[in-house]
């Protein structure tokens, strides 16, 4: 999958505020008018980002009145909002405890507990919140998550769709349950489903950019070009979807757009974090495949000094100098590669061609020798050719 994890939250905070707003005003205690001006100016003041006037607030609340399950549950919101999941889930807890039936309550416990590291333990309170009440979107959608974290994949795909079947006309459960079958290579399952996540939201620019990721996988390359083209309209500040694009462009065997695009991708990364060697090597994939070999050394040469104990850009450049008639320079990283990954046989293999070329023969054979060994077998006739 090409975004993490944290992509598939974006719709969770939502829920959290649809549950807290949701909540208001369904007290069927004797105060039940004073709890719910009390739960209205702590959300006010939340709102203005005084949270501990807030937490103060309920607390005092609680105080007074310490069976409320709804002072717990709002508290709990609170503690949410603010990341304090270990507090928030105690407050749930709570609520719980006075109420042992309260869905929403084991629903956003489990949420917590989930934010806290434990998403094992959150699929047993969502599946409490779902017993209690099986028409509980939230609950399937939140514990779809939690299965997705834990790799159940097949179980997280179930949980969206059971959320989907309850409420169709979400274009965050499209979204998710999407997400989920592109990471199960149902990649035409999860262009479907994208579809219809941008019929509902058509300003979704992930929505679009994963769409594209699917489209690439499957060969639909052209549509692939037009959904990224579509998410950098929407977000052009994404680094990633200008570094999947030039995937597919270099895969079209248009380079100087690859290039275009892996280089807006390094300037962006770069300004948000550090520079990138993945990008680097990416880009001088690319010089290399369009006969660039200067351009591909100096990317490649880069990111070894971001990141000198990578076999792989030791390859890459190996190879860059092998083209560029620089066989000393090429044996020499191949050799370096060698070192950190001395299983490789492909390595041994293209040394020798880098020795063969310096008229080393003697070695360039022991190297024929040892790629057919490690179990490249392609070499064989080239070994019993050179080095009879």
């Amino acid at each position: 999958m090409k975004n993490c994890f944290g992509s598939v939250y974006r719709s969770l905070l939502t829920l959290f505020a649809l549950i807290f707003v949701f909540n208001f005003g369904i007290y069927s205690t004797s105060n039940a008018q004073e709890v719910n001006s009390i739960i209205a100016s702590a959300k006010e003041l939340s709102d203005n980002q005084k949270f501990e006037e807030a937490d103060s607030l309920l607390t005092s609340a609680i105080k007074d009145s310490p069976q409320s399950k709804i002072l717990f549950f709002e508290r709990g919101n609170l503690r949410f909002l603010r990341g304090d999941y270990y507090g928030a889930a105690g407050d749930f807890g709570f609520a719980i405890e006075i109420d042992n039936s309260y869905a929403e309550a084991f629903n956003m416990k489990a949420l917590a507990i989930h934010y806290n590291g434990d998403p094992d333990l959150a699929i047993e309170f969502f599946t409490n919140a779902i017993e209690l009440n099986p028409m509980f979107t939230e609950a399937y959608s939140n514990r779809g998550f939690a299965f997705y974290a834990i790799g159940a994949n097949e179980r997280a795909y179930f949980d969206f769709s059971k959320a989907i079947e309850l409420n169709p006309e979400s274009a965050d459960l499209y979204y998710n349950r999407g997400f989920v079958r592109s990471d199960l290579e149902e990649y035409v399952g999860a262009i479907d489903d994208f579809n219809k996540s941008i019929a509902l939201d058509s300003l979704d620019a992930a929505t679009f950019q994963l769409r594209a990721d699917a489209e690439f996988e499957i060969g639909a390359l052209d549509y692939a070009l037009n959904d990224y083209a579509q998410a950098i309209s929407l977000d052009s500040l994404d680094e990633l979807t200008y570094a999947s694009r030039a995937l597919v462009y270099n895969e079209l065997e248009n380079y100087p757009e690859a290039a275009n695009d892996y280089t807006k991708a390094i300037n962006l990364f770069e300004e948000k974090y550090q520079p990138d060697p993945e990008l680097y090597n990416l880009r001088g994939v690319v010089y290399y495949n369009s006969q660039q070999y200067d351009l591909a050394i100096q990317d490649y040469s880069y990111a070894l000094e971001l990141e000198p104990s990578a076999p792989l850009l030791y390859e890459n450049r190996g190879a860059a100098y092998f083209e560029s008639k620089k066989f000393i320079e090429s044996a020499q990283d191949y050799t370096v590669a060698i070192d950190l990954d001395p299983e490789n046989p492909e390595n041994y293999y293209f040394r020798s061609q880098a020795k063969f070329e310096l008229n080393n023969k003697f070695d360039g054979c022991l190297d024929l020798k040892k790629a057919v060994e490690l179990g490249l077998v392609e070499a064989k006739k080239e070994l019993k050719e050179k080095c009879k």
